[in-house]
């Protein structure tokens, strides 16, 4: 006869996976099996229920940790963070003059642009109306606003018009925004509007650029952008060691800020 487990242990299973998740940033179906001495079928079933609980998100083998949510443009440029700064920084060390950039919407990229050295030279292809707002006193840089709708939520112009006119250039290098990255899923957004801008971008770049926070970094959005191993990652030194580990090993090119 099969026993039938009590409430509280499958709570307590349950509080074991969440937190392993929160810890590691993924956890794998067969190792939680095993070191919780449960079947596979067990934990298969605990995490289809944290799923659905919106607790964890799934994936082949196992499950991640969610994305963390993005509130408005407004509210997390208001938001001070220093490994933003640190971000950018290090991806500005990486720009030389005469490059052709494109640089995508978000908090991140939009400090690159308040940050560009005033002596540098270079042309910026942008869909990102705040990144154009901040350079419109940089002396030497040339700035190509794309046209489109105005996505509001994201502060990004989108749709079919704005991913032509990316088409329309040949970049050095694209700077992309993303909600999250992971070595098995790739770059991901929560923003279904903005992936085919993205998308365009990195089509258009000899190089693409992902800038990763630290709690982006392991996790996994709705929306798929492109494949890991398309970008190169440029991620904070505090990290999560063991998803750099994971970058790594799946050849993925990570630079440390």
């Amino acid at each position: 006869m099969q026993r039938t487990e009590t409430v509280e242990l499958v709570a307590a299973r349950h509080e074991w996976l969440l937190d392993r998740v929160a810890s590691q940033q993924r956890i794998a179906t067969n190792s939680a099996a095993a070191e919780l001495g449960v079947s596979v079928d067990t934990i298969r079933r605990d995490l289809r229920h944290l799923h659905d609980s919106g607790l964890i998100r799934r994936v082949h083998g196992g499950a991640v940790r969610l994305s963390p949510l993005s509130p408005s443009f407004t509210g997390r440029a208001s938001d001070p963070s220093p490994e933003r700064g640190r971000l950018a920084d290090a991806i500005i060390s990486r720009l030389r003059p005469g490059q052709v950039i494109g640089l995508d919407a978000g908090t991140t990229t939009t400090e690159i642009a308040s940050r560009l050295p005033r002596s540098l030279q270079i042309t910026i292809v942008t869909n990102n109306p705040a990144a154009a707002v901040a350079l419109a006193d940089h002396p030497y840089a040339s700035v190509i606003l794309v046209g489109g709708n105005v996505d509001l939520q994201w502060m990004a112009t989108t749709g079919p018009t704005a991913v032509d006119a990316i088409r329309e250039h040949h970049l050095d290098m694209s700077i992309v925004g993303v909600c999250s990255f992971d070595p098995y899923a790739g770059a991901t957004t929560r923003s279904h509007s903005e992936v085919p801008t993205k998308r365009a971008f990195i089509e258009a770049a000899i190089e693409t650029l992902v800038p990763i926070e630290s709690g982006k970094l392991g996790t996994i959005a709705p929306f798929r952008i492109t494949d890991a191993t398309d970008v190169e990652v440029v991620a904070v030194a505090d990290a999560e060691p063991s998803v750099l580990e994971r970058c790594r090993s799946a050849g993925i090119t990570v630079t440390i800020a």
